[in-house]
């Protein structure tokens, strides 16, 4: 009996401690997370979606007697990005990510990393660096895309001609004798 309940107070104190770990980890990332401005990543998915809804919007032609229907609209469109695309709706799916990518030490080291004057500076440039890099991966692939293009109706040629069943050639007719 005593050894069954040393065995039940060890399994307990392991899984406290998991969970203790756990916990901690998950504070850690949420850290990391705040100071790597992660936590306003939905506030930057919502204004890149309402730029493309006021593109569409603006693509529509709309008369001037039907702008309440647009404001109507867009009410609704406002609606269903608050409710949908909040930070405290994916906050845990994104918790879970990085316990899942990083170890609790990972973390630890890059919340120090982050918070020291360096790890503040990459945080601050790397949306210019990434908007930067952007534009030089779309300047490259504007002379890519061209050849790619080519290689892939030269593919659908040949590929479609060799599906193509051929054509019949007829044996030669033994000439009729007169």
């Amino acid at each position: 009996m005593l050894k069954k309940f040393a065995l039940l107070l060890c399994l307990m104190l392991i899984c406290s401690t998991a969970y203790s770990g756990e916990k901690e980890h998950r504070a850690l990332a949420e850290e990391l997370i705040k100071i790597t401005d992660g936590d306003t990543v939905m506030e930057k998915m919502k204004a890149q979606v309402t730029m493309i809804f006021q593109q569409i919007a603006s693509q529509m032609n709309i008369q001037e007697a039907d702008k309440p229907k647009l404001e109507k609209y867009s009410a609704r469109f406002d609606t269903i990005l608050k409710e949908e695309m909040s930070w405290e709706k994916v906050k845990t799916q994104y918790l879970d990510l990085y316990t899942s990518v990083f170890t609790e030490e990972e973390t630890k080291g890059l919340v120090d990393f982050y918070k020291s004057d360096l790890g503040k500076k990459v945080t601050a440039k790397m949306p210019e660096l990434m908007q930067q890099s952007m534009t030089v991966a779309r300047t490259y692939m504007q002379g890519v895309v061209p050849k790619l293009e080519k290689l892939t109706e030269e593919m659908r040629v040949e590929f479609e001609g060799a599906s193509s069943p051929a054509p019949a050639t007829q044996a030669p007719q033994e000439e009729k004798k007169q």
